[in-house]
């Protein structure tokens, strides 16, 4: 009877299957190896971002306290009056401008950036002045209750300067200001300015004008007194008016 021979398995199929399984488990491997570099990476990133996030916190309140200290310290000076150690105004007003400056520069905020262009004013550098206030009109025009004040300090340097025309059309800003809030406002600022280069008619014309339009406006007993021809006693100047104005309007 005829030996019966038994196939062996071939030794390279078995070779190939191994080498598939090595390629499959290295493809696998490799996935999870970019998946964890990818993670990683990310959990990275986001680490970054939020330790930037904290420094700039960090970095902003610092600036903001430094900001405010130089703020207060220009404010005693400027609003402080010490009778025992009185310094001479524009000795005041220098040192106080210089410490506004400061402030504005690390950080501007409405009342140091008002403040510091009334410092210019007050030196008399109505240039710088109005440099401030309109830079003040354009970071803070939302501000109701300076922004008011800072146009007819704007408008004060400008007729000062000679710039008469830019001033009047800063009235009819400051008149457009609230809906009106401060129309007459505007209105008693220009009255006087003609009547101070000696323009009556028109100054009688914005008188007129004031009274008419806004009876319980504070300035309405002033220009009912010009239209009149009862002028009395000389009329405040706008920079003492301005506070009473001011109040009203609140």
């Amino acid at each position: 009877m005829p030996k019966i021979i038994k196939k062996r398995p071939s030794k390279k199929r078995s070779v190939e299957k191994t080498e598939e399984v090595k390629t499959a488990a290295l493809h696998a491997f490799n996935a999870i190896k970019a998946r964890q570099m990818q993670v990683t990476i990310l959990i990275s990133v986001i680490a970054v971002i939020a330790i930037i996030v904290i420094v700039l916190k960090l970095y902003t309140s610092s600036q903001n306290n430094k900001a405010h200290e130089l703020e207060i310290k220009a404010n005693s000076i400027y609003y402080t009056v010490n009778p025992n150690n009185p310094l001479p105004e524009a000795e005041k007003w220098k040192k106080a401008l210089e410490l506004y400056k400061q402030a504005v520069d690390v950080k501007a905020t409405p009342a140091a950036l008002f403040s510091l262009g009334n410092c210019y004013y007050n030196l008399g550098d109505y240039e710088n002045a109005i440099k401030q206030y309109n830079m003040f009109a354009g970071k803070f025009s939302n501000d109701d209750i300076i922004f008011p004040l800072v146009y007819q300090k704007l408008v004060s340097a400008y007729f000062k300067t000679g710039k008469n025309d830019i001033a009047i059309e800063t009235l009819a800003k400051l008149a457009k200001i609230r809906s009106g809030a401060f129309s007459d406002t505007a209105l008693s600022i220009e009255a006087r300015h003609y009547e101070e280069i000696g323009d009556n008619v028109k100054a009688q014309e914005k008188y007129r004008a004031l009274s008419s339009e806004f009876p319980n406006s504070p300035w309405s007993a002033e220009a009912t007194a010009k239209v009149s021809g009862n002028t009395g006693k000389n009329t405040a100047t706008i920079e003492q008016t301005q506070p009473a104005a001011e109040a009203v309007k609140k």
